[in-house]
């Protein structure tokens, strides 16, 4: 029997493990598929521009389809969770800034930790990212394509 993985395992069997950041970039994709009406179409016609490179950029690859050598992932490094989301085949963008209390809520630890603290601290963050509220994870801005 074949059970088909959720995107959920497709991206963190991808990414290689499960950690903050890849839960980070699974809900900012998910909210730009959403948003620019995108359904999981294997050539989704989604352009990604990050404003940082972090593990979220793994699963952007799985879920938007947008990957390096198609051009249509983008780093413009500033160091800030910061997204551009586009569907090109609707000429709509999305600018998707995650809220700087949930990146605190999810930094690494300024202490030593011990794995068994740094996994629960982990899934914490995942748990947190995964969970809260829309409007407590992000801000949402439709731009203005010129």
């Amino acid at each position: 029997m074949c059970i088909e993985k959720t995107p959920w395992e497709q991206v963190i069997e991808f990414h290689g493990h499960t950690c903050p950041g890849i839960a980070l970039g699974y809900r900012l994709a998910q909210i730009a598929n959403r948003e620019l009406e995108i359904s999981a179409a294997l050539d989704s016609g989604i352009s990604v521009t990050a404003y940082t490179h972090s593990c979220a950029l793994d699963a952007f690859q799985i879920i938007n389809r947008a990957t390096y050598g198609r051009k249509n992932l983008l780093v413009d490094e500033k160091k800030l969770h910061v997204y551009h989301f586009q569907n090109v085949d609707m000429s709509k963008k999305i600018l998707i800034t995650v809220h700087s209390e949930i990146l605190e809520q999810i930094a690494d630890a300024e202490e030593p930790l011990s794995p068994r603290e740094i996994q629960t601290k982990n899934l914490e963050a995942i748990r947190i990212i995964l969970g809260i509220e829309e409007s407590s994870f992000c801000k949402i801005q439709n731009v203005l394509i010129t």
